[in-house]
């Protein structure tokens, strides 16, 4: 087993501007909250929001190539609670102390169970609402890793493809006739409207790997092809195309810069982006909208509150990266590389001992 899996440098790229996308995203849709009633500079990038999408893709391509590298669930479990809790937690506790003195719609200050259950990084399926707008998105990763950790713990692997075309497929229907409002849980726990591009992203990763069979190509298709349908709570609208669209250029984008020619890309200020994506995603809107609106008031004008906040989180998701989120990495390959001795200290040889040497008259 090997103890961390490979981290490739062009999809920190691709995290980087996802990232920023969804903040950008965030900013244009919160306008009118945020700037108070001024004359719209720039227009909402509708198209920013399928950064999370994007999201999906990498993730599902990372997560096979992570679990395909741990002997065990359990390691599985350690190394994804390692990656992700501790960043949300600090991010959490960062939005809940701002909110405290200074909520401001779309955020409000999170009732002590709404807190509770926001820890557990999957708030929506205990019937709460999630502190922050990106949370949301946690719980679909969360209900992907069970996903995952089933298939390594039933020995599954090699037939991921196959349940990943069973996932779409039960999906699909639950979307056409079941209202996803009135049953958030249930299209959570599916992964409706969402599992086709966690599907994206592991065919591609066996594509990368040269491991990809007929399955493999014919998973990426029909995952590529439902998103004409749209997705999520866009299912079967009239954007369906559009959605298709940039979903065929996110698979050719993750395939191209996993590749050696994606390298020339990977520059140092675009992979640092990527390093920082996940702890940027968390506090963008818990730190930046409010600094928004501060500024704002304080007379700044749009673009300098904008920059601002922009390089506020940055600042904010680095100190996280270096202070959390590199500390928990570094812990959790400490403890695999020990269990790693440990488990070769006390497993016996697979070989029977050699005879002892023939005595002189025996």
């Amino acid at each position: 087993m090997v103890m961390e899996a490979r981290r490739i440098a062009g999809l920190d790229v691709l995290r980087g501007l996802a990232a920023i996308a969804v903040m950008l995203h965030h900013h244009g849709e919160y306008y009118d909250e945020l700037y108070q009633g001024r004359t719209r500079l720039f227009v909402n990038l509708h198209a920013g929001h399928f950064g999370v999408e994007l999201f999906f893709i990498i993730s599902g391509f990372v997560i096979l190539m992570t679990i395909e590298r741990r002997a065990t669930v359990r390691d599985f479990a350690v190394s994804r609670f390692s990656r992700l809790f501790p960043p949300f937690v600090a991010a959490l506790l960062l939005t809940t102390a701002i909110l405290i003195f200074w909520p401001m719609p779309p955020l409000q200050m999170p009732t002590p169970l709404q807190f509770l259950a926001n820890l557990t990084m999957a708030a929506e399926l205990f019937g709460q609402s999630n502190v922050d707008l990106p949370y949301w998105t946690l719980t679909y990763e969360v209900v992907f890793y069970g996903f995952m950790a089933c298939v390594l713990a039933l020995g599954l692997l090699r037939r991921v493809e196959w349940l990943g075309l069973l996932a779409i497929a039960i999906g699909l229907a639950f979307l056409a006739f079941v209202d996803v409002k009135l049953h958030r849980r249930t299209s959570i726990l599916l992964l409706a409207g969402y599992s086709n591009f966690f599907l994206i992203g592991m065919c591609l990763y066996r594509i990368h790997m040269r491991e990809a069979r007929p399955i493999t190509w014919i998973a990426l298709a029909i995952a590529i092809a439902v998103t004409a349908l749209g997705g999520g709570e866009r299912a079967f609208n009239a954007s369906g195309l559009l959605y298709f669209i940039l979903t065929v250029c996110f698979a050719a984008l993750v395939w191209f810069m996993t590749e050696p020619q994606g390298n020339r890309f990977a520059v140092p200020p675009l992979v640092f982006l990527g390093r920082i994506s996940y702890p940027l995603y968390l506090v963008h809107v818990g730190l930046g909208f409010p600094l928004i609106r501060w500024l704002t008031a304080s007379g700044w004008s749009t673009p300098a509150s904008t920059i601002a906040a922009g390089l506020a989180s940055i600042a904010a998701a680095t100190v996280l990266h270096y202070t959390v989120e590199n500390p928990a990495e570094r812990w959790l390959r400490t403890r695999l590389a020990k269990r790693q001795i440990a488990a070769a200290s006390t497993t016996p040889s697979a070989l029977p001992p050699l005879p002892a040497p023939a005595q002189p008259g025996e």
